[in-house]
């Protein structure tokens, strides 16, 4: 009898360790997937304010271009959280958003990962 429950133990700790480590795996790959994207927007960003500044572009198509980058790397970024200040030589461009990293299958927030962008137009030298 001792040996069935020292048994059953031993699957019950087994399957705790399970679940921790692919809470972790979870966690940290959602984290890892957010900041990848993250450094392709902000790759992105760096390319649209050269282009945007060299070629005058408006705000509007400036936040459009953001826009539909955000969403395509699925980034929670709307067109309120794109400041776009000048014009020209001038231009400068600031994004910051906050991304939920959450538990699986509970869709619980554990974290909160803060990201804040700046790009300043740089002429030809």
């Amino acid at each position: 009898m001792a040996l069935g429950r020292a048994s059953n133990a031993k699957r019950i700790v087994l399957l705790l360790w399970v679940l921790v480590a692919f809470f972790y795996f979870y966690l940290s790959y959602d984290y890892i997937k957010v900041t990848t994207n993250d450094r392709k927007f902000e790759d992105y960003l760096q390319h649209v304010v050269q282009l945007a500044g060299s070629e005058r572009r408006s705000a509007k198509e400036i936040r459009d271009l953001l826009t539909v980058k955000a969403e395509e790397l699925a980034l929670p970024i709307g067109r309120e959280q794109i400041v776009v200040h000048g014009g020209g030589d001038n231009l400068d461009i600031a994004v910051n958003y906050a991304v939920d990293i959450e538990i699986p299958l509970l869709q619980r927030e554990v974290y909160t990962k803060v990201f804040e962008h700046n790009a300043k137009y740089q002429g030809p030298r």
